[in-house]
């Protein structure tokens, strides 16, 4: 059976029920302090959204006085402007690094077909070592 405590009358109440009203307790307790917290967070957001809205129409206010200000002295707003498109590129093989003077471009190298020869029997004995080796 439950074991019985003694309430603050003079009834018998077993453990148990009374563990479970004070945990219902704590949370209600806990969800109200909940509620609060999200109801003040909620204030704050909507404080801080009011806030950027009016940053934001005291700005546009700023943008067209400053335009129409302009418009008064002669000068175009330099309103936006699209973005220039890449010029095509140019045939030129070789590329000057940056910081070097036009006309220092690199020399592309070429080789001579002896030397490119030579190479080709210097790899064709590498692989036949390996090979051996296997």
């Amino acid at each position: 059976m439950a074991k019985k405590t003694r309430a603050r009358g003079s009834e018998d109440v077993p453990a148990g029920l009374l563990m479970a009203a004070r945990t219902e307790n704590k949370l209600e307790e806990f969800a109200d302090d909940l509620g609060k917290l999200l109801g003040q967070a909620q204030n704050k957001a909507e404080n801080w959204l009011g806030q950027r809205k009016a940053i934001a129409a005291n700005l546009i206010g700023l943008r067209d006085t400053a335009a129409r200000l302009l418009a008064q002295l002669g000068v175009s707003d330099g309103g936006p402007t699209r973005k220039q498109a890449r010029p095509p590129a140019s045939p030129a093989p070789a590329r000057r690094g940056p910081g070097r003077p036009k006309g220092t471009a690199k020399k592309k190298r070429t080789m001579s077909a002896e030397a490119r020869a030579k190479i080709a029997a210097a790899q064709r004995a590498r692989w036949a070592k390996q090979k051996a080796q296997k």
